[in-house]
């Protein structure tokens, strides 16, 4: 009889998983990571896993392509039930899907990378809720974050700062799934790691002095300790400021 091991050591790390697209309607079978294999090699006060280069990323899989009509979605979309904005999708995506690429099988960074914008045009374009283009842009952020480059993290922590943002003042995320402490905390975080100091502390504040704050202390308890990192860090940005080489003019 194989023990645990034996029968891991069996397993491939992907594995199908049969799919409805929530465009066409079009069933299809797409690959992702099985939970076993899901070693990050940290994991970042904005919850980011960060993976090695070879090693096996979730959040290569995160998004699914459809092969029949090109519509990226992930697991938070809602499905399309209007017709005219369904019509209207399939319209502005004819002729533009790649067909060059299998988005099905194992996907490489170049490729992840892609699915994720996808994702991001098609969030957009159907008026996803901005929790959801939030969590696309925050999680296309942690891969350029594992890659090293540190400005596209940048641009797409900001743009899920101010999903995030916009999702806690419309209210449009599922409080039972996910607390509003914890949107409010990664508001915080990612102000804090964009250099904004005063929007990070008022967040974290915020979080501190939350009605539910007794039910997620795990939430609490990392407002305290990133709040004294954005103070550290704002003092000795001002610090380096202050501090300007003589320069003597000719």
């Amino acid at each position: 009889m194989m023990d645990k091991k034996d029968i891991t050591e069996k397993l491939e790390p992907l594995y199908d998983k049969k799919v409805e697209c929530l465009l066409c309607g079009q069933e299809f079978v797409t690959k992702k990571i099985r939970s076993r294999f899901i070693k990050p090699r940290k994991v970042d006060s904005d919850f980011g896993q960060i993976f090695e280069q070879d090693d096996n990323s979730p959040l290569f899989y995160y998004v699914m392509v459809c092969p029949h009509c090109g519509f990226s979605f992930t697991e938070d979309f809602s499905k399309i039930m209007a017709q005219n904005v369904r019509k209207k999708t399939l319209e502005e995506i004819s002729g533009k899907m790649d067909h060059s690429k299998d988005f099905c099988g194992e996907r490489d960074y170049q490729m992840a990378v892609r699915t994720f914008k996808l994702a991001i045009y098609f969030a957009q374009l159907i008026k996803e809720k901005h929790v959801v283009l939030a969590r696309i842009c925050h999680r296309l952020a942690w891969i350029y974050r594992g890659a090293g480059i540190a400005e596209e993290e940048m641009r797409f922590m900001n743009l899920a700062c101010t999903e995030y943002e916009q999702s806690f003042l419309y209210t449009d995320f599922n409080p039972e799934l996910t607390p509003e402490i914890q949107i409010l905390y990664l508001i915080g975080e990612l102000n804090r790691r964009l250099g904004k100091y005063n929007e990070a502390v008022k967040y974290f504040s915020t979080v501190s002095e939350h009605p539910d704050k007794s039910r997620y202390m795990k939430y609490v308890n990392m407002a305290r300790n990133q709040w004294s990192e954005a103070v550290q860090e704002y003092r000795e940005s001002k610090n380096k400021q202050q501090i300007q080489p003589n320069v003597k003019s000719e």
